[in-house]
Formats: C-alpha cells, structure tokens, sequence
C-alpha cells in the first residue's frame, strides 16, 4: 500500500480516532469576535481593528496596515488593548457536537474517542534553538476552551496527552492498528505512517512509505515520510522552527522541494537533505540561543533538532537518532560525495 491523497476510505477501519485540538478550537473560535481597541495617544482618537495585522502588518515587521499610512504616528503612540465579543457556552458545545457527528456520518463510523492537548510536551525541553511554539506565547485561548475541553473529556472519550501532544497520540493509534482512522487536521499527519481523513477537506489519505511532493499553485502538498522530509529541511512557522534558524542564507520552499522533489529512495532524500542542511551550514558556528545560552552548532545538530521537532512518535519514545539512520540508508556524514 502507497501513500496517496484523496484515497476513499479504507477498508477495515471501525475506530474514529479524533485530533479533538482541532474541534476544540473550531467550535470554540466560531462563537468568538476577537478585536482590538486602539487609543492614539496623540489626539485621544479611539479606532477598533479585526486584529493587529490590520492596524500594522505582520508581527515580524510590523510595518503595514493602517500604521503605515499615518505620517508622524508610530507604535509608540498607540495603546492597544484586545477584546471579545463571545456567544453562550451552549453554542460551542453544539458546534463541537455537530463536528463530531459530522464526521462519523461522513465516515460511517460509530466507535470513537480521541486525544487532545499536550501538557508537559516534551518537545518544549528539548528545543534548544528557538522556543518550541514561542511565537504563541502572547496568544489568548478562546475564551470557552477549556469548557470545551472539558466537554468533550465528559461525553465524547476524549483524553488528555500528557508528556507527548495529541498529535503523537493519534498517530500512535493509527499506526498501531489498522482498524483506527486518524480524524485530523494539521498538515503533520501527511508524513506519519497511518490512515486518516482530513475532515475540513473531506479527504481520505494513506501514509505509507517515501511517498511523494508536488507543486500546487497554494504552495507545496505532500504525503509520505519526503513529506516530513520537507518539513525538516524548511520550517513550521506555527512550531516555530526554521531549518535557516541560525543561517545566513535564505531557505524558500520552492528551493527545499527542488532539493527533494526528484528523490525515490530514503538514501537519495538523505542525501539530498545532507546537502541542503551543509549549504545552510558549511562550517560549524558559536550561536546564542533563545534561553542567552552559547551553543556550538553544525549542520547535523540543527537537523537533529528540526527532525525531533517535526516526527510525531509512533510509539512511545520513538526517538530518531540521525547519526544511525543515516548510517542505515548507507549516507556518510562526511562532505564527500557532494554535488558542486
């Protein structure tokens, strides 16, 4: 069996095996209006905003939006303050029902439970580069989320991932047993061996092997273990891990899945990925990290940790040691046999 998308759904499967982070913040962002209240400080005038990249761009640079077109007025003279508008409770629960029901009559599926959160995750301890999910730090959680949490904890089997996230939890499930389908969301799941149904798109997908990438006109789609391959060797802005992290070149990712996109065996995608973390890094180098710590990194040690970050464990401490692996597809760490 290859990896393939838009596969009809596959035979055997009895358990509906939910990522419920996903109904959980679908149904509980649904019945919430976040805005933001803006006071110039220069005239008292009182603006309100959908978000903050409306009043200035992207948070990186933060030099867009309504901001950028005001002469004289910077950050500075703004005070900004977030609020919510929010529905009863109830309408998040019905939301979160009907997502469920949903997807089991899609399915037709009546066994289910699933896995939700993350406490404890130990890919917080062991990100030594940035901060694994920093960029989420000053983020505000729904307001009824942990309501919902609760919730689905009560009526619909959901259980709490402690030490892993519910990610690596469902991916066990499926990867245990043939009879569990994945009901998911996040793009992790294309390069983590099971069978699944993407429930927004209504999609089918088996993961199963190298399998493949392919250029759409919405970015880079994938499924397969060069799924994940792809991931390592580019980013996940929402994990807040970036193959370049420490790079002075800049890594797009149209160039990582030329890189990848003609590799038909693990030792060719080993290969290719060799190369491309050397280009990023040719030379060992003295970093600061985000804890102020000095770090001597190298091509190999940024891998390692991009690689740990992206894998969603199989079973439990399903660790990838880069070192072995590339030894067992027959690559040498060394510089030899690099394309000019």
């Amino acid at each position: 069996m290859k990896s393939t998308l838009h596969a009809e759904r596959p035979k055997g499967v009895k358990i509906a095996v939910f990522d419920y982070d996903a109904i959980v913040y679908r149904a509980a962002c649904a019945v919430e209006s976040k805005q933001i209240q803006v006071l110039n400080k220069k005239n008292g005038e009182e603006l309100i905003f959908k978000n903050r990249t409306e009043l200035y761009g992207g948070w990186q640079k933060k030099d867009g939006g309504w901001l950028a077109e005001q002469k004289g007025l910077t950050l500075d003279d703004l005070e900004i303050t977030e609020f919510s508008t929010v529905e009863p409770l109830e309408n998040a629960l019905a939301i979160a029902k009907h997502l469920i029901e949903g997807v089991l009559e899609q399915t037709e599926l009546k066994g289910y439970g699933g896995y939700l959160g993350g406490r404890d995750n130990f890919r917080k301890k062991i990100a030594t580069l940035l901060p694994y999910k920093g960029n989420r730090v000053d983020a505000t959680p729904p307001y009824w989320k942990d309501d919902v949490v609760n919730y689905l904890m009560q009526h619909h089997g959901a259980q709490e991932a402690i030490g892993v996230e519910s990610d690596d939890l469902v991916a066990q499930a499926v990867y245990s047993s043939k009879q569990n389908l994945g009901i998911v969301l996040e793009k992790d799941y294309y390069g983590a061996d099971g069978q699944y149904y993407n429930f927004v798109n209504q999609e089918y997908f088996i993961v199963n092997g190298l399998g493949y990438l392919e250029k759409t006109p919405k970015g880079i789609k994938g499924v397969g273990r060069i799924w994940k391959y792809f991931q390592v060797c580019w980013q996940d802005a929402i994990d807040n891990y970036y193959a370049n992290c420490f790079s002075d070149k800049k890594n797009g990712e149209v160039g990582v899945y030329n890189r990848l996109k003609d590799c038909r065996t693990d030792k060719e995608a080993f290969q290719a990925m060799k190369e491309h973390f050397l280009w990023l890094y040719p030379e060992p180098k003295i970093i600061t990290n985000w804890k102020g710590e000095s770090l001597e990194i190298d091509w190999l040690y940024v891998m390692q940790e991009c690689f740990n970050l992206a894998h969603l464990l199989r079973w439990d401490g399903d660790n990838i040691d880069l070192k072995l692996a590339f030894d067992k597809v027959g690559v040498p760490l060394g510089k030899e046999g690099l394309k000019a």
